[in-house]
């Protein structure tokens, strides 16, 4: 049963490589399916192709829902809504998030595989952003509800959508992420039995900014139903995720991740 859980999650994962910007701007939704690339662990140098499932509905009053990516290079699903409805000129947005953050075991890394399981997370938490013309910018806050780590996040994000033509459309995306210290220690920590299982030096992260990060988008129609999405991500991990041995001995402070998918609106 639990194998069964954690294939299903990860189908998800895959889409939640990428930060995808919503697609829909009336009443409707798509849903995605295809194929992500991305590190294999948060600060890896290994990656790995997963399959990617995603989407977004939203209703005429501008409420919806999203299913997609956390954030830059981790390995969490997020499954948000908004609960305001749209304006003219700036629309404001607010609601809550739920994300699901996979476990970091099985890596290609012979040291970092030999370190304890990090068990995988459940996080809630909230959201609010505003949207002009085509610029957008959203603020986020997760914190683990499992009582895996007992640490939270802060996500800061922006983006820009750039009509093309009546079939193609490029979306530019920036982010900054923050972590407290009970989350770095957990997935860029090295404790002391890790430290004799692995071989890895001792090593204690504390809270700061944890990455920041570009991205590029594009959305290409074939019709009113199908279309192609494409996406590259960038994520630099900074500070004491950069300085882990995680990352500065085994994995790469440069995180870079992709996404290629059909998805079908409705």
């Amino acid at each position: 049963m639990r194998e069964n859980r954690t294939t299903a999650l990860r189908l998800l994962i895959g889409g939640a490589l990428v930060a995808l910007p919503a697609m829909v701007v009336q009443a409707g939704g798509f849903i995605g399916l295809g194929a992500a690339y991305g590190p294999d662990y948060e600060g890896s140098n290994d990656y790995k192709a997963l399959p990617a499932l995603f989407g977004h509905y939203a209703w005429e009053s501008g409420r919806y829902v999203n299913l997609g990516a956390a954030g830059g290079a981790e390995k969490a699903i997020r499954l948000s809504a908004n609960l305001l409805t749209a304006g003219s000129g700036v629309t404001w947005e607010a609601g809550p998030l739920l994300q699901y953050r996979l476990e970091r075991n099985d890596v290609d890394d012979d040291k970092v595989d030999d370190m304890k399981n990090v068990d995988a997370a459940t996080e809630a938490g909230a959201f609010v952003g505003m949207k002009v013309d085509r610029w957008s910018v959203s603020l986020a806050f997760a914190a683990d509800v499992s009582d895996k780590y007992n640490g939270y996040l802060g996500y800061l994000k922006g983006g820009y959508s750039l009509p093309v033509n009546d079939k193609l459309k490029l979306g530019l995306g920036a982010h900054l992420t923050y972590a407290d210290s009970n989350y770095m220690q957990q997935y860029f920590g090295v404790k002391k039995k890790d430290a004799a299982r692995s071989g890895l030096k001792r090593y204690s992260a504390d809270n700061g900014l944890k990455d920041w990060g570009l991205s590029v988008t594009a959305n290409y129609a074939f019709n009113k139903s199908w279309g192609l999405m494409g996406v590259v991500g960038y994520t630099r991990l900074m500070n004491d995720a950069e300085d882990s041995p995680l990352v500065s001995d085994r994995g790469d402070e440069n995180q870079v991740t992709s996404l290629l998918a059909i998805t079908y609106s409705f």
